[in-house]
């Protein structure tokens, strides 16, 4: 997921976690700042498919989202290809909140290069200000002319539960094997910087971990590997 709109501090998103009640139920549990999880090892984005690792809109058999809730069909092209490292937890809470998140960011990426700001994921794992904030970066992509292709890697994962129906994470995003494409002529562009993302989740009543708010900072430090 490309993102250059402008964010408030991760601080924000945290104080955020205050209104958790407000917003979408459960108690009021929030940290201030999230600790960090080990994640070490690369995984498939996409959960739809069933007979693969890996693939357009294709994941790991257990999937943590593969739990009969019924869930839009995400297709990237052939050249899109997120990677994400698997944090290291076994809580089934947890492993759901993640690859909800996944799945937002495999969202925005189809209303990007699908040039459709209605394809159904998006407001199924995105919502509020998150939401918003998509739709205008992905319409502004369309508006000039942009889509992309490439590997983008999704590492630094940390997720903190704030209570049962809200959770923060941050990641960090590497963009140096990705490039911009021009619509009207295919030619490429180089796309690079490496992002880092805090984003806000809450439990929705349809047992989705929707993404409420979401904030990027090119930030090199927290992102080295």
């Amino acid at each position: 997921m490309r993102r250059r709109i402008s964010a408030s501090v991760v601080a924000a998103v945290l104080a955020t976690g205050l209104l958790a009640t407000a917003c979408g139920g459960g108690d009021d549990s929030a940290d201030d700042a999230p600790p960090g999880v080990d994640a070490d090892s690369s995984a498939s984005p996409d959960p739809e498919d069933e007979e693969s690792d890996e693939g357009e809109d294709g994941s790991a058999e257990d999937d943590p989202s593969d739990d009969g809730v019924d869930r839009p069909e995400i297709t990237l092209p052939d050249d899109v290809n997120n990677v994400f490292e698997e944090v290291d937890t076994d809580d089934p809470v947890e492993l759901a909140v993640l690859a909800d998140q996944e799945h937002a960011i495999n969202a925005v990426d189809e209303a990007v290069t699908s040039g459709d700001t209605k394809v159904p994921s998006l407001p199924f794992y995105q919502a509020d200000t998150a939401l918003l904030e998509s739709l205008e970066f992905a319409a502004g992509m369309h508006d000039d002319g942009l889509s992309f292709g490439g590997t983008t890697y999704y590492y630094n994962r940390t997720l903190e539960m704030q209570s049962s129906t809200a959770a923060v994470a941050t990641y960090c995003a590497d963009m140096s094997e990705s490039y911009l494409v021009k619509v009207d002529s295919g030619e490429k562009e180089p796309d690079s910087g490496t992002y880092y993302y805090t984003s806000r989740q809450e439990l929705n009543g349809d047992g989705v971990w929707q993404t409420v708010v979401l904030t990027t900072e090119r930030e090199d430090d927290k992102c080295a590997r």
